[in-house]
């Protein structure tokens, strides 16, 4: 016999039927039991199935749901990357400095991009539509397009004169491609219509320039690889009176040096030739009939476009008068080889004439190596095309001026300098004139000030932090005094007596009195590093306000002396000092009726005011008048007066950061008066 079912352990559904359908009582007989047992075991398998589905259904379904989000940002992304491409593919065509030109197979223009308006001048509304070959290309229409459009090429090509909008004729290349179906079938055109005119203008330039080579005043001479003169312009005929026919095939040494010219200047010379490497130098030549003149020379090995060494190029100066000019100079300042400052003369070209011993010292070369060089060798500034000749102008502008810059040394490192330069002329040539300092010291100590104040800028705002956590820290505890303190006394209030009441109010005081303090200190502590906006500032009406704002009572009289004025200033810092002597001429004075007066003048100079403000309050010994501007310092003690003694020493510190002057004015029994000068119109930092 079955046990029976136990009731807590049946399914809450059939537990429910049952009770309908027995009453509340189950019969013990075991079929009975038997077949509610089966039925119980299947409502429980159906429950668990049922759960288990319900959870298959929602991993489903979140399943399903990532799945469409992801689809979602795939599409998204993939039409952004699509219009993404397509706006850069329109950057691209619209930003290109040649025109493109889309035509139909009839010749129309289908579309234009925005060179097309830079170069022709047309418009591209204007232009859509139009026949490009009957509109714009005339004549050449045919033989650019018949070919193409017979199948015989791809791609024409053709150089024109073209008339733009304004007129203005240009030349212009224009490339066009047929643009055909998968079956070779033609079904328009794409052009690219370039500006020529350039390179026209340069071709016109090369002719003239060859002209110019020509008659330049300065010798130029072509040789082939073997250094054999092949050809010579007018000035070297001029010069040396030797003509082409009488030099060609042979090398300018061979002819032009003579007895006196320096050896290892020539042999300097031929070992950079055979090394395939320019050179400068100067050098004493003779013409045909003997007589000697100085030249200053650079050879250039000239490579093509292959890099195949095809010959030299060599351009000349006389340079004789200069020579002379040059040694009269050496002359004159032969003492200055013995300076302690570095000096060196250059040409106007910027070729070294002479420098003396401090240089070479400085440069680590010797005065041969020196003489003779760029002085762009030499020094960083001038490297870049075109400095030295700026440089020049200006100095020949001003006559004489101070100019920075790098010298560098013989192992490329290089050092600051400050050179004092001047132009000067012997004869009718030119020379500056340099006397350098080497100030990497300078440069250093100024490193080191930058730095200092870096470091000093950073202390200074640790210290904002550390006295804005420091005051908040303080202010904390003593907020939780005062609080309890006043809880305190309500909760005892039937029990307190005056005396422990007064000491209560005593308490609560110097906590208040804690509190200003701290808020002092710290106001103290940022005066001069916390730099605010200056601005135009009315005086009449800032001392009004701060009347206004101030005024106890009814016992307290305001007189305000002098005409308006409008300062360029701080604002915040006039109303510190400005608010601090009229706070403390109402909270000193023992007079019934208080009488503050406040007014200003200016000095001689019209630079800055003089304020001051009065009061008719029992006034200061005179042995008092610079402790009150010192810190915690007051005359009455602080449980009779409160204060925090910060008040005047904030003025002070004011007055000391803006270099004002600020200073008092009293007797006892006398009243007391303020002063402080303060700029009429600051200037910022």
């Amino acid at each position: 016999m079955s046990a029976p079912v136990d009731s807590n352990s049946l399914n809450k559904l059939l537990d429910r039927q049952l009770s309908r359908i027995f009453h509340g009582t189950v019969p013990e007989d075991p079929k009975v039991q038997k077949l509610i047992e089966l039925v119980n075991r299947t409502y429980n398998d159906y429950e668990s199935d049922i759960k288990h589905l319900e959870l298959v259904l929602d991993q489903s379904s979140n399943e399903l749901f990532k799945s469409n989000k992801e689809l979602q940002r795939l599409a998204r992304s993939k039409a952004e990357e699509a219009n993404a491409i397509s706006k850069r593919l329109s950057e691209i065509l619209h930003n290109v400095t040649d025109a493109i030109i889309q035509l139909d197979l009839d010749g129309k223009i289908l579309f234009l991009n925005k060179a097309w308006e830079e170069i022709t001048g047309f418009g591209i509304e204007e232009s859509l539509g139009v026949h490009f070959g009957n509109v714009f290309l005339g004549e050449n229409c045919k033989k650019l397009f018949n070919p193409i459009i017979q199948g015989k090429r791809d791609d024409m090509m053709k150089t024109f004169e073209f008339s733009k909008a304004d007129g203005k004729k240009i030349w212009v290349n224009l490339k066009v491609h047929g643009q055909r179906t998968s079956d070779g079938i033609l079904m328009g055109f794409i052009g690219i219509l370039r500006d020529e005119t350039d390179r026209y203008r340069i071709q016109k330039e090369n002719e003239q320039l060859a002209l110019i080579v020509q008659k330049t005043k300065n010798i130029i001479i072509l040789s082939d690889e073997k250094g054999q003169i092949q050809w010579v312009n007018e000035s070297f005929e001029r010069l040396t009176g030797y003509s082409l026919q009488e030099v060609k095939g042979k090398r300018p040494g061979q002819i032009l040096q003579g007895p006196d010219t320096d050896k290892d200047t020539v042999q300097f010379i031929r070992e950079k030739i055979r090394n395939k490497e320019p050179v400068s130098a100067n050098l004493l030549n003779y013409n045909k009939s003997g007589k000697s003149y100085w030249i200053e020379l650079n050879i250039e090995p000239v490579f093509d476009n292959e890099g195949n060494h095809i010959g030299y190029i060599a351009i000349q100066n006389d340079i004789t008068e200069k020579k002379k000019a040059l040694d009269r100079i050496n002359q004159l300042v032969y003492f200055l080889d013995e300076s302690s400052e570095a000096v060196q003369v250059c040409s106007e070209d910027g070729y070294l004439e002479f420098v003396n011993k401090e240089v070479t010292k400085r440069l680590q070369r010797s005065k041969e190596e020196l003489i003779g060089l760029h002085i762009s060798q030499i020094e960083k500034v001038f490297e870049p095309p075109g400095a030295w000749e700026k440089h020049m102008e200006e100095v020949k502008k001003e006559g004489r001026m101070i100019a920075n810059g790098y010298h560098k040394r013989a192992d490329g490192s290089v050092f600051p300098v400050e050179a004092s330069v001047s132009y000067v002329k012997s004869g009718n040539i030119g020379y500056m004139l340099a006397f350098i300092r080497d100030i990497s010291e300078r440069i250093e100590a100024e490193k080191r000030i930058i730095e200092y104040t870096q470091n000093l800028e950073k202390v200074n705002k640790e210290l904002d932090q550390f006295a804005y956590i420091v005051s908040h820290d303080l202010k904390a505890p003593l907020r939780a005094i005062s609080n309890l303190a006043t809880w305190i006394e309500e909760d005892l209030d039937d029990y307190m007596t005056p005396e422990v009441h007064k000491q209560f109010d005593l308490l609560k005081n110097r906590v208040k009195r804690m509190e200003n303090l701290i808020n002092g200190i710290l106001q103290y502590s940022r005066v001069g590093r916390s730099k605010n906006q200056l601005e135009k500032v009315h005086l009449q009406n800032l001392v009004q306000e701060l009347c206004d704002s101030i005024k106890a009572d009814d016992t307290c009289t305001f007189i305000i002396k002098n005409d308006p004025i409008e300062l360029y200033t701080e604002r915040i810092a006039l109303e510190q000092v400005l608010q601090n002597f009229i706070s403390n001429a109402i909270k000193y004075n023992d007079k019934e009726e208080k009488i503050i007066e406040i007014g200003w003048s200016e000095n001689s100079e019209n630079s800055h005011l003089t304020l001051f403000v009065k009061d008719n309050g029992p006034g200061i010994s005179p042995e008092y008048h610079e402790k009150i501007f010192m810190i915690f310092q007051t005359l009455q003690s602080r449980d009779e007066i409160e204060s925090t003694g910060v008040g005047l020493a904030i003025v002070k510190k004011i007055a000391d950061e803006k270099k004002c002057k600020v200073w008092v004015e009293s007797e006892v029994g006398k009243g007391t008066t303020f002063y402080i000068t303060w700029p009429i119109e600051e200037k910022s930092n």
